[in-house]
């Protein structure tokens, strides 16, 4: 009977990097065929590939420690990486960032979900960059060091909220190749921020005033502080994100809430400061 492989013998890396707090790590690749079969063809039926290979990876993290190196990757960039495990790899190249999210909760690490596709090689022969030092800048931030300004937190209670951003991309192929020649960063991106909070004495909006009126933008800025050093945090800058849509909930228990949710598409990425 084979050993089991502990979480300990995998790591995941960025451009040589190793990633800490890492959860879990999902590749997989697909390559798109289909049957032979034409009039007038009496050979044995078989596939033929029809379209270039598609992989991916994702993987969840615990925001133990900066998550530059990954929100980096938001704009027009590739980036080389792979996982090592039990002393073998799954390496790939020319991977960009397809999608980001992190969401902060009361009493709980932060958790951030990334997704990359993967336009390059893929596989345990494939070369990486020679690695560099492991994330060492550790911040582990707190709910009672999380700063937030948008609608309603200034006397109610955070009690979650979260982020996510999906850049598009364009792979573009000409003719002889199996890789693109170019993979071109589109626009506009995609951006949406939900915040929940108790409720004390914030009153809802009034729907039809935002029909009059036109939509309404709210910029919004979450500042996370280290729970150790106040010296270090995470700043998100989101300008003129619209107001989308609006839930209240009560209950029996004394329990009243009310999520908001924003969108924004945007032709760069938001500002993101990691100090």
């Amino acid at each position: 009977m084979k050993d089991l492989l502990y979480s300990e013998d995998n790591s995941f890396f960025i451009d040589g990097l190793k990633i800490s707090g890492v959860q879990s790590v999902n590749g997989s690749y697909n390559i798109s065929s289909q049957d032979n079969v034409f009039l007038g063809y009496a050979g044995d039926p078989e596939f033929i590939q029809n379209a270039p290979a598609s992989a991916s990876f994702s993987f969840e993290r615990a925001l133990m420690s900066s998550d530059e190196p990954i929100t980096n990757l938001i704009a027009d960039t590739g980036f080389n990486g792979g996982i090592e495990y039990n002393g073998r790899v799954l390496n790939f190249t020319s991977g960009y960032l397809d999608s980001y999210s992190v969401n902060f909760s009361i009493d709980s690490l932060p958790q951030s979900s990334i997704n990359i596709s993967v336009y390059g090689e893929m596989g345990p022969h494939v070369s990486s960059q020679t690695p560099k030092p492991n994330q060492t800048e550790f911040i582990i931030p707190t709910s009672s060091g999380i700063s937030l300004t948008c609608d309603g937190r200034e006397t109610n209670r955070v009690r979650n909220f979260s982020f996510s951003i999906n850049p598009s991309r364009e792979p573009i192929y000409k003719i002889g190749s199996i890789f693109p020649c170019e993979v071109a960063f589109m626009t506009p991106i995609s951006n949406s921020f939900s915040v929940e909070i108790d409720v004390d004495d914030y009153e809802t909006r009034n729907l039809y005033d935002y029909i009059r009126t036109g939509i309404h933008t709210k910029n919004i800025e979450v500042v996370v502080k280290d729970q150790c050093d106040q010296s270090k945090s995470i700043t998100y800058d989101f300008k003129k994100f619209n107001l989308i849509g609006e839930n209240f909930s009560t209950d029996s228990e004394n329990n009243t809430t009310v999520r908001l949710d924003y969108a924004m598409n945007s032709h760069s990425p938001p500002q993101i400061t990691y100090t």
